[in-house]
Order: structure tokens, then sequence, then C-alpha cells
């Protein structure tokens, strides 16, 4: 499974967040806490920085290579702040997955489209509704598509759902096709007899907003009798996770969120907590999403439920 990382708040230096903190997301795709599969499949990312010619437009890096050893991502992250941030490390099954390759990093983002995705999960007998999901799209979003996951597909089918991707909204307008979505993917999952489990945990945000969700399509149904052939992904819910500050740093020995979640003005989201102490850390509900968005007094946090 993948591992992804989602900041939004006050400028932070990105090796803050990608490499700095005891479990950061680089060290995750070698070394998880929470889930005991390595992430090899490359790193993506889009950050936001104020600092650069156009700050409208994110900063987008993406490699095949292991982002622990790669000097590139580290020589940015060390010079580049960010006032919001998705990265993404891909985890795929060797060898049954053919699809690696730059052109199925995340996150993706259609040129002129408003909103970024990235997932963590996978969609069970993806080859066999991908054609139906294809027929469900707007010729003009499918025109785009240029890579073979699931998670592109899904990207593709919500913007879809839009009647307008490039136009701005705020993060609980997108809820309602973001709900029309996960009906098609439950239509077309019936309709082609596929009831394995598949987690379908997606980060979404613009620069400005962020939506995110902990959703996973019949838990607990698996394709095997034989529990010896379940991977551990299949038999947990993929958590997700987020801490609420005035800034994240480094204080008192620990990385963390500091100032308080009263009028917080950084938030922070990931697949696991970046540090192995999980106490300043709120772990997001089965089927939620939570909607992330700025305001005069700070950034607020709205849970919505998911139950589609």
């Amino acid at each position: 499974m993948c591992r992804v990382l989602a900041y939004l708040g006050r400028p932070t230096v990105l090796d803050d967040l990608l490499f700095r903190p005891d479990n950061s997301l680089v060290r995750q795709a070698t070394d998880p806490q929470q889930l005991h599969m390595m992430s090899l499949g490359g790193f993506g990312m889009l950050a936001w920085a104020p600092a650069a010619v156009n700050p409208e437009r994110p900063v987008a890096y993406r490699t095949t290579q292991l982002p622990l050893f790669d000097m590139n991502l580290k020589s940015l992250a060390s010079s580049l702040s960010t006032t919001c941030l998705l990265a993404h490390v891909r985890g795929i099954a060797y060898p049954a997955n053919p699809g690696f390759g730059s052109h199925n990093l995340h996150p993706f983002q259609y040129p002129g489209y408003r909103y970024a995705l990235a997932h963590n999960g996978d969609l069970a007998g993806f080859g066999r509704m991908r054609h139906a999901l294809l027929r469900r799209m707007r010729h003009d979003v499918a025109a785009h598509i240029c890579g073979t996951t699931d998670s592109e597909c899904v990207y593709a089918l919500l913007m879809s759902q839009l009647e307008d991707p490039c136009a701005k909204l705020a993060p609980h307008e997108l809820v309602p096709a973001l709900r029309r979505t996960l009906e098609i993917l439950r239509e077309e999952r019936e309709a082609h007899g596929i009831r394995k489990s598949s987690a379908l945990n997606l980060f979404l945000t613009d620069g400005e907003g962020m939506l995110a969700m902990r959703f996973a399509f019949d838990f607990g149904c698996y394709a095997t009798d034989d529990p010896e052939n379940l991977h551990e992904a299949n038999i947990q819910f993929l958590s997700l996770w987020y801490t609420i500050g005035d800034r994240y740093e480094f204080s008192d020995g620990e990385w963390r969120m500091v100032g308080g979640s009263a009028g917080g003005g950084s938030v922070l989201l990931a697949s696991e907590p970046l540090t192995y102490d999980v106490s300043g850390w709120v772990e997001v509900p089965e089927y939620t999403a939570i909607c992330v968005s700025r305001s005069s007094s700070g950034v607020q946090v709205q849970n919505v439920p998911m139950d589609v």
C-alpha cells in the first residue's frame, strides 16, 4: 500500500515534513510502523510555495527512485518552503503489478484542473471494470488519462462528476461529487461480481483547502478461502490521521504541532503519524471524510460521514 502526507498551513520547510521527523514519509517508504509493506514504486509531490514565480501553481516533483536515496529531492526539500503539500510514496505488488513508471506516480492533477488527488489503497478487480468506468466518465476528462492505475481512474471519475473541474470550489463542495463517485464504483463492483475488500483513502487539495477520506468497500470480504493468503492490507482498515496546531516543528526533543489546536494555523494529515509517539494525533474514523479550510481564525476541520 501507498503512504500519503498532506499539509496545509504556515510556511514550512519541506525537509521538516518529508525527511526529518522520526517516522517521516520518506522513512515510511521502507519502514512503515502501521502497515508492514514497503512502498518501493516511486515518489511524487505537489508543493505550493509562496516564494515561487507563480505561487498559485504547485512545484511538481516525481521520481521512480526511492526517496530515501534521492539527493535531488533532499536538496529541494532543504531549500523550499511550502504552505500546502501533497506527497505520496507508491506501493505496488511485485511481480503481479506491471504498472511501474513515472506515468503512474501520484499526485494526479490534469492541466488547468483545480484539485489534485493522491490515493492510499487499491480497487480489487480493477481490470475487470476499467472499461465500464471509462464509459461513465466525461470524454474531455477521460482524454487526459495517460497511466494505467486504478488511482488515476478514480481521479478522472471524480473530476467527471464536477460541472467544471477548473472552477474554484471549497472542500465541502466536493463532497457530493465524491459521494457520486463512490456510488458509481459500488454499482460497477456489484455489476462485475467484485466483493473483495478495497481500500479507498483519498487526499485532495487545491493549495487552499483539503478533503481527505477514510473508506473501504466491503471491508471483511475477501477473494480467498485460505486466510494464509490474505495480505495484512486486506485485514486492516487502512488508517488516516491528522494533527492541528499553529506550526509543526521540533520542540522539547520531539516533532509535534505546537501552539494548540484552538485557532491553529496549520493541519497535517497522513496515512500514519510522522512520529512514533501518536498522542498528538487524531485518528479519522472509518467511513469519514474531513474537510479542511482556511478562515480568518485559522484552519477549520469538519468531519463528514461517508455512508455510501
